[in-house]
């Protein structure tokens, strides 16, 4: 059997539902199918232990939705496969469907939307930076009919956001004022702070917040936040804490990557501890050969500088084994190759370490701070 969850997601799950749980996983751009056994039969004398009837097929498909409630002890998780943007899961217009055969494509109506597939147009606005269109339509949202306060206040959020960006803070305030979750309106509030460079204001005004009482969805992202603020004003040992708390409760990978990255530079720059700074560097691309992301090159700069003062030259050099310096371009290729000069040079490696800053010096793609580096570095060997 298999169901189709049309949900429009990166991700593709495959399960094998026999009596186990997942088996495998595949990547799809916006499809998941989910591989199903039913002891489907039409003999009724044991209808307890069998399904009764026919296989659904293509023309026939059943039609289902799965689901999953956790209860915890600061706010209750629901999620499903197919993700209806309503306050729950039974909505049939969202359900997928169930049939035997090979994967189908079925039609759909285009002019429909919820406040999943809205919310997922806004999210391409603000990544386009069209930050005005962006927040029309979170505000669109916001006001959408049958809007949950938790998707109220995920839209006025995101909306407040792109308020900011647009460094209209009074409209900042505005939305935040409607925003009906407290949590969510003071997360708003210390990111408008941030936005602002008040730092300091936000780690006076919200030191004493419990955040382990706020809903556990909200927790990651307000530790983030107040992380941050007490980072910037380099108090070291509130940073740890709400950065671990952020660590714990935050779901995206990517942003652990960037809490990874604070943490390990708070222990380096704010407790000087250069060993624990180490490990957390390391975590974000150890077993990597391709980084991509901003905070997977800083840390690898990071580790082999501090590898470097520690003498350990080796596994300085060791760490840019994480960066792909033949697929790698523009502003990160040239820091990298700035970075293991610096290291190569370090390690003695004079020869290879002006070719590592000629790379840099003679691209004329690269910018000209990078030159300007790069042609310095050769002069001093």
């Amino acid at each position: 059997m298999l169901v189709d969850l049309d949900r429009g997601a990166s991700r593709n799950q495959w399960f094998n539902w026999s009596s186990k749980a997942e088996v495998g996983t595949a990547i799809a751009d916006d499809h998941w199918t989910v591989e199903v056994k039913l002891p489907i039969t039409k003999d009724e004398n044991d209808p307890l232990n069998q399904v009764v009837g026919s296989k659904p097929t293509p023309s026939l498909p059943w039609h289902v939705n799965v689901c999953r409630q956790r209860v915890r002890k600061n706010g209750t998780e629901w999620s499903a496969y197919s993700p209806t943007g309503r306050g729950g899961f039974h909505v049939p217009m969202k359900f997928a469907h169930f049939h035997a055969g090979k994967s189908t494509r079925f039609p759909a109506d285009k002019t429909v939307t919820d406040h999943v597939l809205a919310g997922r147009a806004a999210s391409t606005l603000m990544l386009s930076r069209k930050w005005d269109e962006a927040l029309a339509a979170y505000l669109k949202m916001a006001d959408a009919e049958k809007v949950t306060e938790f998707q109220k206040s995920d839209a006025l959020q995101l909306a407040a956001r792109c308020a900011g960006v647009l460094k209209d803070f009074d409209r900042v305030d505005e939305l935040i004022n409607q925003i009906p979750i407290e949590s969510v309106a003071k997360t708003a509030r210390m990111n408008k702070l941030i936005a602002q460079r008040k730092w300091r204001e936000v780690a006076t005004q919200f030191a004493d917040e419990d955040l382990t009482q706020w809903p556990f969805w909200q927790v990651g992202e307000g530790a983030f936040a107040r992380g941050k603020a007490f980072y910037l004003t380099k108090n070291g040992k509130r940073t740890e804490a709400d950065l671990q708390l952020a660590l714990k409760y935050e779901p995206d990978t990517r942003t652990k990557v960037s809490i990874r990255q604070m943490i390990a530079h708070n222990r380096e720059s704010n407790l000087g501890d250069d060993d624990g700074a180490l490990e957390f560097y390391r975590a974000n691309f150890k077993g990597k050969t391709g980084i991509g992301g901003a905070d997977e090159f800083r840390s690898v700069d990071r580790a082999a500088q501090v590898l470097g003062r520690q003498g350990k030259h080796d596994e300085a050099l060791a760490t840019f084994s994480a960066v792909d310096f033949e697929k790698t371009k523009g502003f990160w290729l040239h820091e990298m190759l700035i970075s293991k000069g610096n290291a190569l040079a370090a390690a003695g490696k004079k020869i290879e370490a002006t070719e590592s800053f000629r790379r840099v010096a003679e691209d004329a793609s690269a910018l000209a701070a990078h030159r300007k580096r790069a042609k310095a570095a050769i002069a001093n060997e």
